[in-house]
């Protein structure tokens, strides 16, 4: 590996009361409380993204909304990382999240903020949120959770979280996450050692647009991927968001000259992270890193990262204001509905270019909507929160289908000439009294006719037919939900005596 990240984090904070100067903490000082076995980690330091120019003009984390991107973190939060075991086929596992928080919270906080239950794992005091969720105080100012609520997993988490970096846990996420910093708030990264194999890459290169007609390129370019180290995805902040994609081989990345920012489009379009200014971004090739960078707006970067920041990381802010007792549930279910008819206005609006990328939006919509504090919300809320949640999923399972179907029919795409010999004819007839007799004769004549026959016609069809049809259910299904969300909004305004 030629080149990594070496510039370390310097950022200090103020603190409360007195004005007291905070120790300097670097965001991967919290790597110290994830699990050994994570190989993907997200590290936002959210008190440099607050002091950038795009943050304060925009003035995010003052909203109160759940938290759904980064103009909406809690606002109690100074750091975090958000860290999982990812496997290229079936994708992220056993989630945790670690934060490092402005004032600590106790344990009482922690369950009168998410309405969970109190629960005992490992010798700490946890909580169980509605959402299905643990969540916990790992040391004071240090909080965390784990989902899916495995308890034996959080167990296991609890017992080695204990500050210190695991000798087990992955030293190039260390390396990669000290890029984060004032003007690099946010970096993702992926460990890839011995992650991918050759012969698979080069299976799946061969079904590219990018290197249709170039075999003898993808051998050398899938021998390189299999000496992939790590992928790091960083965003800076300015005035403007930009990002930088790049990947760290183990070997000079020279096989990818040329083909290095078509690829990255296809994969990013396939795994429906692509957004239209991606188009615009440059690819490069130095030494044994390959890098694809430019600008980012506000809406794409949230699309990047939906699928790790979600509400539930608000289950270990401050305790909101109180609230009059009368008022509680009013103001629980109004900002439940208002957060899951935003975020379906968002989903709705989204007009994806690609299936994968249409999938990718419905199935982050309902997470979100899954995440959404539950407490003190209404039931028929969250019954209502419940079923678009599944209705979503359902619309996401429709668009990969869709998307299948057309991948397949192009993959069957075929074009061929088709040859045939040329003949002399030629035939004659004898009449007689009873009845004649005729002949005729075929010789070859030494020459051919071709013809071009395709199945274009066909193939175009089934794709035209399957899109229009995804297209009508996704509208259908559209208006059926606007229909439902009307119906529901009324018997709110009339139950509460409220408008929503």
């Amino acid at each position: 590996m030629s080149t990594v990240f070496r510039v370390m984090l310097i950022a200090a904070a103020l603190g409360t009361g007195a004005g007291t100067l905070r120790a300097q903490e670097r965001v991967t000082d919290l790597l110290g409380w994830v699990p050994s076995r994570t190989n993907l980690v997200l590290f936002v330091d959210a008190d440099a993204l607050g002091k950038s120019a795009i943050a304060k003009k925009e003035k995010w984390g003052t909203s109160g909304e759940p938290v759904s991107g980064l103009d909406t973190l809690p606002p109690g939060v100074s750091q975090l990382v958000v860290a999982s075991q990812f496997e290229p086929r079936s994708g992220p596992s056993g989630e945790a999240f670690v934060v490092r928080l402005k004032k600590p919270m106790s344990d009482a906080d922690l369950l009168k903020g998410t309405g969970g239950t109190t629960d005992k794992i490992a010798g700490k005091n946890v909580v169980l949120t509605p959402n299905s969720r643990f969540v916990a105080n790992l040391k004071p100012g240090i909080a965390g959770g784990y989902q899916p609520a495995n308890r034996q997993d959080m167990g296991r988490w609890l017992r080695e979280a204990n500050g210190e970096v695991s000798p087990k846990l992955s030293p190039l996420l260390a390396i990669a996450g000290a890029g984060v910093g004032a003007n690099t708030p946010v970096v993702l990264v992926l460990d890839t050692s011995d992650m991918f194999s050759p012969a698979l890459v080069k299976t799946r290169l061969a079904a590219t647009a990018t290197f249709k007609d170039k075999a003898a390129k993808i051998g050398p370019v899938a021998d390189l991927f299999g000496q992939l180290h790590y992928v790091t995805v960083s965003i800076s902040a300015t005035d403007k968001l930009a990002a930088e994609l790049r990947l760290e081989f183990g070997a000079p990345a020279a096989p990818l000259d040329g083909a290095a920012q078509p690829l990255m489009l296809e994969v990013l379009k396939g795994l429906g992270f692509h957004s239209a200014e991606m188009d615009q971004w440059a690819a490069t090739v130095r030494g044994s890193t390959v890098t694809f960078s430019g600008p980012l707006t506000k809406e794409s970067a949230n699309d990047l990262l939906s699928p790790f920041l979600q509400p539930s990381l608000g289950a270990v802010d401050q305790p909101a204001p109180e609230v009059p007792a009368e008022q509680v549930k009013l103001q629980a279910s109004k900002k439940y509905f208002q957060a899951v008819q935003k975020k379906m206005g968002e989903v709705q609006k989204n007009s994806p270019p690609t299936f994968q990328k249409l999938t990718a939006v419905l199935n982050n919509g309902a997470r979100y909507i899954e995440e959404l504090p539950l407490l003190n919300v209404d039931e028929e809320l969250l019954q209502w929160g419940a079923a678009l949640a599944t209705t979503l999923r359902t619309m996401a399972v429709m668009s990969q289908k869709a998307g299948g179907a057309i991948s397949l029919a192009e993959a069957n795409r075929a074009m061929s000439t088709v040859s045939t010999p040329n003949y002399y004819t030629g035939g004659g007839y004898v009449g007689g009294y009873y009845g004649g007799y005729g002949w005729n004769y075929a010789v070859p004549s030494g020459s051919t006719s071709t013809a071009v026959v395709d199945n274009y016609a066909t193939v175009n069809n089934i794709q035209t037919v399957t899109s229009q049809n995804e297209a009508l259910y996704r509208r259908e299904t559209w208006q059926a939900i606007q229909a439902g969300t009307l119906d529901l909004r009324r018997k709110m305004v009339k139950k509460y005596n409220a408008e929503f």
